[in-house]
């Protein structure tokens, strides 16, 4: 093993030199680390010629060589770096580090950095000379240097896969650095194994993988494949021959030897036994091979039943892309529906690596009646051979191209075409495999029900939100028809409605009923557009008479919004606003338990209000004296509940007032938002 390890290292570092050189034509540091893979090697081979040779003398010849290929191993791992995670070379770093590294290699033939050998447990050893510190920091600056860019470029990056990749490669530099400080410290006196060459192994492999990821994931298709049927072969071997053995014992004096019969029935007997367990195997054998994906190719197995009646697009639209790009490994994938508008198709959801922008096409385009009449997958060489998309517009063909879009998968519930998916190139550049269209296939003809009805459910949401806007508007423009004719009063309406609802609230009321208070606070003084403004607006004292008319507006409030459907009792809260609990209010005087809980506390904020403002004929009366007047009146004029509410929101805290207030002069929020709650 002492002489073995060695050339199984040269070995594998030379393969997988071959390896990169017939795969890894396209990666831009491919030679940067092919001479990286070269140094390695010829680290191993020096490792070998010194460990072969008896002579001692002899033996540090060959040690030297192998300082020099640790020392320019580590230069050109450095370069690759650079390469590989795109950073600049600094000039400031580079001339620095290429002066170091002639200096020191200048040094090793003269016996400063190694002066001799030594036999020690667990093979021979370099004596260090005077200057062995100097070379050991030149060997690991440019390691440390790299493994300093990796880790910049794993916190940078938010591609998934580079940042996998530079995992990988953290994980290698790590072993590297435990196998070569156990070579190290050997030479400083320290009996123990040297583990550098098995750590240079692990590093290489574990480089090359990198480098290589996405061929080594399709190559993993084989290599699965391989090794199940290997594990295969091992359990049906075991329990063939087992089977054999046990027969050929019990009917040993019938069968010698064994016989035909034998061997047929053991085979027989195999096959049963391990039919049971070969989809356990492959599962498992799938989860070693295809860690990164395979739990999101479940994912899509299960999708469609795991996303029935999940009635929200853009959660049911992020989870499909997101398990797509990452169960094919694709740069990215978009998912496109039709706008309920115009029924164009635009990009709706998007996952993958940086998206050159949101997709578009014309509901009429040649590609979108293409996927309408198909059932199947459409793929990028469909577009030269299929006659409905010879005529698809130059425009089209370069959204698709630009976007590397490779897979085209309709989604259709019946003849509806409820969206498109879109897939674009795998990150290894290879095909996608007639396993993953099948997948594809099935996942589309699940899904297509569940986009359409969370697409029917989010359009039905949005009209609800465009007739909710409109209601409110005309809510508010009629309130706003008052304030014109009485401009002294402007605001009044709006502020009972907020003061209205804050009293609500307090109460603990639900809170659609809280809206529909509100609502009825907006409207309560809609009838005084019946009052002249003459009467509205005077200063001084009014009438018996006057007041009659004035009184007349609940009434007329009441007949302007019976016709009206609202889901609440606001005309009857607006016709009982200046009832009064004993009976005393207007126009009906009705009183107890008649007066509805809307109407007792738009009358106690409207009270509360109105003594607290301005009015033509006073000043404000204040706050204070609001809530004295709705105290002493509690229980005769007022509900007393409502009382005790307005009183624990107002008394003593006027800061709380103002900002009802104020929300009431600066909001223009939407009367009805906790309709769609």
């Amino acid at each position: 093993m002492y002489l073995l390890i060695p050339i199984i290292a040269a070995g594998f570092c030379l393969g997988l030199l071959v390896v990169l050189i017939i795969n890894g034509k396209r990666h831009i540091a491919r030679r940067q680390f092919a001479i990286f893979l070269v140094f390695m090697a010829l680290w191993a081979f020096f490792i070998f010629m010194m460990r072969s040779v008896d002579d001692l003398s002899d033996a540090l010849l060959w040690e030297k060589f192998v300082f020099g290929a640790i020392l320019s191993s580590s230069l050109f791992f450095y370069r690759f770096t650079m390469a590989f995670t795109g950073a600049r070379p600094k000039k400031s770093i580079m001339y620095p580090l290429y002066i170091l590294y002639f200096t020191v290699l200048g040094l090793i033939p003269t016996g400063l950095v190694v002066g001799g050998m030594q036999n020690m447990e667990g093979g021979k050893a370099p004596v260090i000379g005077p200057l062995f510190i100097l070379y050991v920091v030149c060997a690991y600056a440019p390691i440390v240097r790299s493994l300093m860019l990796l880790i910049s470029h794993f916190r940078r990056s938010r591609v998934i896969d580079d940042r996998i990749r530079d995992q990988y490669i953290i994980v290698g530099i790590a072993a590297m650095f435990i196998g070569a400080t156990t070579d190290y410290v050997r030479a400083l006196g320290v009996n123990m194994y040297p583990l550098g060459i098995m750590s240079n192994i692990l590093f290489s492999v574990v480089a090359t993988t990198a480098m290589l990821r996405y061929n080594l994931l399709e190559m993993k298709v084989v290599l699965r494949k391989g090794l199940t049927l290997s594990l295969t072969s091992v359990l049906v071997f075991g329990v063939f021959f087992s089977i054999i053995y046990i027969l050929s014992l019990t009917f040993e004096e019938f069968f010698s030897p064994v016989s035909l019969t034998i061997t047929i029935m053991a085979v027989f007997i195999a096959a049963l036994v391990f039919q049971p367990v070969f989809s356990r195997l492959q599962q498992t054998v799938d989860r070693w091979f295809f860690r990164e994906r395979y739990d999101y190719i479940q994912i899509l197995k299960r999708f469609n039943q795991d996303t029935r009646g999940d009635l929200d697009l853009e959660q049911l639209s992020v989870s499909l892309v997101t398990a797509v790009a990452n169960g094919m490994q694709s740069q990215g994938v978009y998912l496109l529906i039709p706008s309920a508008a115009t029924g164009n198709y635009t990009t709706y959801t998007y996952a993958g690596q940086k998206s050159r922008g949101r997709l578009y096409f014309s509901s009429s385009s040649a590609l979108v009646a293409t996927m309408k009449q198909r059932e199947s997958i459409i793929d990028n060489n469909d577009m030269e051979t299929v006659p409905s998309l010879v005529s698809m517009t130059g425009n089209d063909r370069l959204v698709l191209e630009n976007n590397n879009i490779e897979l085209l998968v309709p989604l259709k519930n019946g003849e509806n075409l409820a969206g498109m998916l879109f897939i674009s190139n795998k990150l290894s550049r290879e095909p996608y495999t007639n396993e993953e269209r099948r997948l594809l296939q099935v996942v589309s003809a699940e899904v297509a029900v569940n986009i359409e009805n969370a697409h029917l459910y989010e359009n039905m949401k949005r009209k609800h939100s465009e007739l909710q806007k409109a209601m409110d508007g005309v809510i508010h423009a009629v309130s706003q028809v008052v304030e014109t004719r009485d401009p002294y009063t402007a605001g009044h309406q709006r502020r009972v409605a907020e003061l209205a609802r804050a009293i609500a609230k307090e109460m603990g009321l639900p809170e659609w009923q809280i809206t529909g208070i509100f609502i009825a606070g907006l409207l309560h003084d809609v009838g005084k557009v019946a009052v002249p403004s003459e009467i509205l607006s005077k200063p001084g004292k009014i009438s018996q008479y006057e007041f009659s008319i004035i009184k007349n507006h609940s009434q007329i409030g009441y007949d302007i919004l019976q016709k009206i459907d609202f889901p609440w009792p606001v005309t009857k809260a607006v016709i009982q606003h200046h009832e009064r609990l004993d009976g005393s209010g207007y126009p009906a005087g009705i009183s107890g338990d008649s007066l509805i809980i809307e109407a007792r506390i738009l009358g106690v904020a409207d009270v509360v209000e109105a003594m607290s403002s301005h009015r033509p004929y006073r000043p404000a009366l204040g706050l204070d004296a609001a809530l004295e007047e709705v105290s002493r009146s509690s229980g005769v004029l007022y509900d007393p509940e409502v009382v005790d509410a307005c009183l624990r929101l107002l008394k003593g805290n006027v800061p709380q007032f103002e900002r009802i207030m104020s929300a009431a002069a600066t909001s223009h929020d939407r009367a009805l938002e906790t309709v769609m709650k």
